[in-house]
């Protein structure tokens, strides 16, 4: 018989574990439910995104393609809208094909490169596109057009990292002339990009349609829009009525931007390039050869021309009025800015040049007559780099249509157009004695940054602000931020 004590320490005992059952049960059940919930949502999300695909392969675009949707296609449409945030990154067959070109084993070499150049590129693009207010992803049209290739010009003229044509660049502002096209310039055609896609996406409202009519024409565009029949047409609505180079664009754009935002997991690792990723700028207001500067800083001459793009003939053809921008790397040993401007005052040496019988300074190489005679090996490029010429400029001279040439044959090298070897080497002794009556004086050129004051500026620079004020016509104490202040030093 159980006595009275055990049989209430066995009750208490079963009215204790009854509750945690309890417990452990409603926890169990609210697994289940959040399970049913997470799975129900998945489901639907497949459901959503197969009727997005049997809609996508049923149009008139894909009727050719298989209907047959696959795990792997909706799970690349889940990639991409994981990944989409202002410009819809719409799937298409042709989607799928590039994206599994772009990351692909034969084509990883490439991705990789093109990483390592967007390591340089990229972030200075951002910097562009927030301050012009569009969407960051559009830094990988570049990729696209030029293969982040800065020099690139296309058949039809198109030039840079954003093929501009000429008449986009005097309609945005930019320089081009025979030294300098700033088409080729990452910074000044970044600009003007996004100022002709905001104005663009402003047009039409749509991302897709804006980038459309920057690769096949606002009018090419407009009339595909007429011929949709649709008042608010889609890029897809309107791609049959565009030519195939346009309606590949759109899908190239949509792939790299997944191979790019998708590297890692693609094993897409950023490659070394020629470009240094710490930089320094300064603008220069003379005419100086980057050759000469990169002998100065002991960097190689490609790393400057790299850095420095937009600079046809390698000579940088700054003006007080217009000074340009000169890119350069810092170096583990960094060059002070007054060591610096003295090396942009620096002559070229006298063993480039000699003296003909007019008593004029020429390249040593160059014949009477202004002709060079090819020597084994020689190329259009190597003769035109010797010169500090373009090459288009060598043909242009000898009215030459290919790219062969041959040891022995005379070129024409128009003498007026080799500013470094010829003009700043003849104006080496007078630049001496300017330097002399100014008792070695420099200008250079300081931005007004916020929370600067003019007796800051003096100090920084050892000068008085009396000569400050001189220098730069100023009549009070006042600056704002961005004001250039010629600074001149002894």
């Amino acid at each position: 018989m159980i006595g009275k004590q055990t049989l209430i320490s066995i009750l208490g005992g079963v009215c204790y574990v009854l509750p945690l059952m309890a417990q452990e049960g409603a926890v169990e059940g609210m697994r289940e439910a959040t399970h049913q919930i997470i799975q129900g949502r998945i489901e639907k999300e497949k459901q959503e995104i197969y009727q997005y695909l049997d809609s996508v392969k049923s149009s008139g675009n894909s009727r050719n393609d298989d209907a047959t949707i696959t795990d792997e296609e909706i799970q690349l449409v889940r990639k991409l809208k994981a990944i989409e945030r202002e410009i819809p990154l719409d799937y298409s067959p042709r989607v799928k094909d590039l994206i599994s070109k772009y990351t692909s084993d034969n084509y990883n070499p490439y991705m990789c490169r093109m990483m390592g150049l967007g390591q340089y590129y990229f972030p200075m693009f951002d910097r562009i596109l927030d301050e012009v207010g569009v969407p960051r992803e559009l830094k990988y049209l570049s990729v696209v057009e030029s293969s982040l290739n800065p020099r690139d010009i296309s058949s039809a003229g198109a030039t840079g990292l954003w093929q501009l044509m000429y008449y986009e660049a005097k309609t945005y502002n930019l320089t081009v002339d025979s030294y300098t096209d700033q088409r080729m310039d990452p910074i000044a055609s970044s600009y003007a990009i996004a100022k002709i896609l905001k104005e663009a996406y402003d047009q039409y409202g749509d991302w897709l349609l804006a980038i459309a009519s920057y690769n096949g024409g606002k009018g090419a565009v407009g009339r595909a829009i007429q011929r949709s029949g649709k008042e608010k047409p889609t890029f897809w609505d309107i791609a049959p009525y565009l030519t195939q180079q346009t309606q590949n664009y759109i899908p190239k754009f949509i792939a790299m931007t997944y191979a790019m935002k998708y590297a890692e997991e693609n094993n897409i690792n950023a490659a070394d390039t020629e470009l240094s990723l710490r930089t320094q700028a300064l603008d220069v207001n003379k005419r100086i050869s980057l050759n000469q500067i990169a002998e100065v800083m002991n960097v190689s001459k490609e790393t400057l021309r790299a850095l420095n793009p937009s600079f046809k003939k390698n000579i940088l053809n700054g003006t007080e009025e217009t000074p340009l921008r000169l890119v350069l790397p810092v170096l583990d040993k960094k060059i002070a800015t007054e060591e610096l401007y003295a090396a942009l005052n620096t002559p070229i040496p006298a063993a480039v040049t000699t003296t003909n019988s007019a008593g004029t300074s020429e390249p040593a190489e160059l014949l009477k007559g202004g002709k060079y005679k090819v020597k084994v090996g020689e190329t259009f490029a190597s003769i035109a780099e010797k010169f500090e010429v373009t090459v288009q400029d060598i043909k242009s001279w000898n009215n030459l249509r290919g790219s062969q040439i041959v040891p022995g044959q005379n070129l024409t090298i128009k003498k007026e157009d080799s500013y470094v070897s010829t003009r700043l080497a003849h104006n080496a002794e007078k630049s001496a004695k300017k330097s002399q009556q100014r008792a070695s004086t420099r200008t250079a050129y300081y931005v007004v940054k916020k929370g600067d004051t003019l007796s800051q500026i003096a100090n920084k620079n050892g000068v008085s602000v009396g000569r400050l004020k001189s220098d730069n016509d100023l009549n009070g104490s006042r600056i704002k931020p961005g004001m250039k202040l010629k600074v001149s030093k002894k």
